[in-house]
This record gives structure tokens, C-alpha cells and sequence, in this order.
């Protein structure tokens, strides 16, 4: 596994190094201390497997450069190293391609849970995050809170209900974020989301769950 690690402190850059190795043992862990760097580094390595990046840079910021980082390695899972954890961050890296944010204050147990599920192609978010940054996701829409508490499944957003009404349109991931105009790396965040909120492993069974509690009109399948 090649992992490119971007960040500006030398000594963060070293203690990850440790956690990388207990992640991989056989990671090539190539290290840039700017964007610029880690841009020039994405363009001339092709088969890196991971991308590490912090956003608070000297000269060009991570935010700022993750869209280049994922033009340039669009197949390759990036994911943000933070010390920031503001909800409006996340959901900005989110929407410019990152498919996973780590703040610095997480254990390196975290930090290993939450590399193995993006490698795995799910979309990680600290749960304590999440809660934030859904609570902005259902500030943005015009769903009302009451259409969710009506359908009786708790603690599924009005963003996430919007998402699994076109996932019952049969619209898959690149689909729905082309309709909702977000990021697919937001709407696996919802998809996976849903699932959990119904209890269910795959689309197909969220989708029927949420049919038999009255989420989605039967005539909405498949429309």
C-alpha cells in the first residue's frame, strides 16, 4: 500500500507514521509538507492507495487543494487529517471529493477504524460530527421535520429522507448526488445513514423497510 501523507508538522507527520505501520504494516508512506508538494507527488505517483490530508497548510490550504488532489487521483480515497472540527469543514471537504474525515484529537484506535471503513468504500464521519452536520444538512433542505416524525423512524434526517425516497426511484449513488447537486461522497455518508437507521445491510432492504412503515409511497418505486 502506497499512502501519501500531507502535513506541515514534521512531529505529527512522525507520530502518524507509527499509527500507519500498526494500520499497514508494509505501508510506503510518502510524506509532502505543502499542498504544492502534495500535488506534485499525486501527479507523478499513480498508484497511490490512500491520500492524507490537512487542511490548515502554509500558501495553498488542504480545502483549496483537495479538488486538484482529486482530479488528479479521482479513484484514489482521500481523506482529511483535522485539527478543526467544524461541522461547515466537513461538509465542504465532503463536497469537494474527500470521502472521510479524522480530527487530530481521535485515538490512533479511531483513526485505524476509520481508514479500514473508507478503504472499504464507506464514508467516515466521527458520530459526534455527523450529528452537526446533519443538523446543517436539514437546515439547507425543505422538508419539514414533521414529515420524518410522521414516517416513525427516528433519527433520520429530512436531507436522508429525501435521499431514500430517490433511492426507491432507483437512483443510484452518482445519480442522486447529480439531482441533489452534492457531493457522492455526501450521499454515501446518507445512504449509509438510512441503512442504519432502518436496520437493514443493503439498498434494497432499506428501501423496503421504509416502504412497510409508511416512509415511501409504493406508487414512489421505481418512478
Amino acid at each position: 500500500m502506497r499512502i501519501l501523507l500531507v502535513d506541515d508538522h514534521t512531529l505529527f507527520r512522525e507520530a502518524l507514521l507509527h499509527v500507519l505501520k500498526q494500520f499497514d504494516s508494509t505501508a510506503v508512506v510518502i510524506e509532502a509538507a505543502t499542498a504544492r508538494e502534495a500535488i506534485r507527488m499525486a501527479a507523478h505517483y499513480h498508484d497511490l492507495d490512500l491520500i492524507l490530508l490537512d487542511l490548515a497548510l502554509p500558501g495553498l490550504n488542504g480545502l483549496s487543494a483537495l479538488p486538484e488532489l482529486h482530479e488528479l487521483r479521482p479513484t484514489t480515497p482521500l481523506v482529511i487529517l483535522s485539527a478543526s472540527e467544524d461541522s461547515t469543514a466537513v461538509r465542504q471537504a465532503l463536497e469537494a471529493g474527500a470521502l472521510g474525515y479524522i480530527p487530530k484529537s481521535s485515538s490512533s484506535h479511531e483513526m485505524i477504524t476509520a481508514l479500514r471503513l473508507v478503504l472499504a468504500g464507506e464514508v467516515y464521519v466521527p458520530p459526534v460530527m455527523l450529528a452537526a452536520l446533519e443538523g446543517l444538512e436539514a437546515a439547507s433542505v425543505q422538508v419539514t421535520a414533521a414529515s420524518v416524525e410522521e414516517g416513525g423512524v427516528e433519527g433520520l434526517t429530512p436531507r436522508q429522507l429525501e435521499v431514500l425516497l430517490l433511492m426507491a426511484q432507483g437512483l443510484s449513488n452518482k445519480g442522486i448526488c447529480k439531482r441533489l447537486n452534492v457531493a457522492e461522497g455526501t450521499v454515501k455518508l446518507h445512504v449509509t445513514a438510512v441503512m442504519r437507521a432502518l436496520n437493514t445491510c443493503n439498498r434494497t432492504q432499506a428501501v423496503i423497510a421504509a416502504t412497510r412503515r409508511g416512509l415511501i409511497p409504493t406508487s414512489n418505486q421505481g418512478s
